[in-house]
């Protein structure tokens, strides 16, 4: 067996995850926003999932909100605060953490404008 990356990092971590809830996406057939890396189907229907009350146009407000927030220069600091706010749709429901969706991917390469 040739040890390298995939079989010392990456298989092992996927199986350790996937054992533990979470879903494997494979990149083969997904479609994300590359200047964010978020998967915009699977964000949109956790979403829904864990705030039955909205609607997609709610959602894709949320959405746009998110991108912006992440444009900013902070650190994540106005990410961070969307996660945890109190009221208004949420990103995670801490409450009850089974409503959530995990997820996993192999390697997910990141872009930052022109890098």
């Amino acid at each position: 067996m040739t040890f390298n990356e995939d079989t010392r990092v990456k298989i092992p971590t996927i199986i350790h995850l996937t054992c533990l809830g979470y879903d494997y996406l494979s990149l083969k057939d997904a479609v994300w926003d590359e200047d964010t890396n978020i998967f915009t189907d699977v964000f949109k229907q956790s979403i829904a999932k864990i705030n039955s009350q909205v609607d997609s146009r709610e959602i894709e407000q949320l959405l746009k909100e998110v991108k912006l927030t992440l444009d900013n220069e902070d650190l994540g600091e106005a990410f961070y605060q969307l996660l945890i706010k109190k009221s208004g749709i949420k990103l995670i429901d801490f409450t009850n953490l089974n409503s959530n969706t995990f997820n996993v991917v192999t390697e997910l390469s990141y872009k930052n404008k022109d890098e």
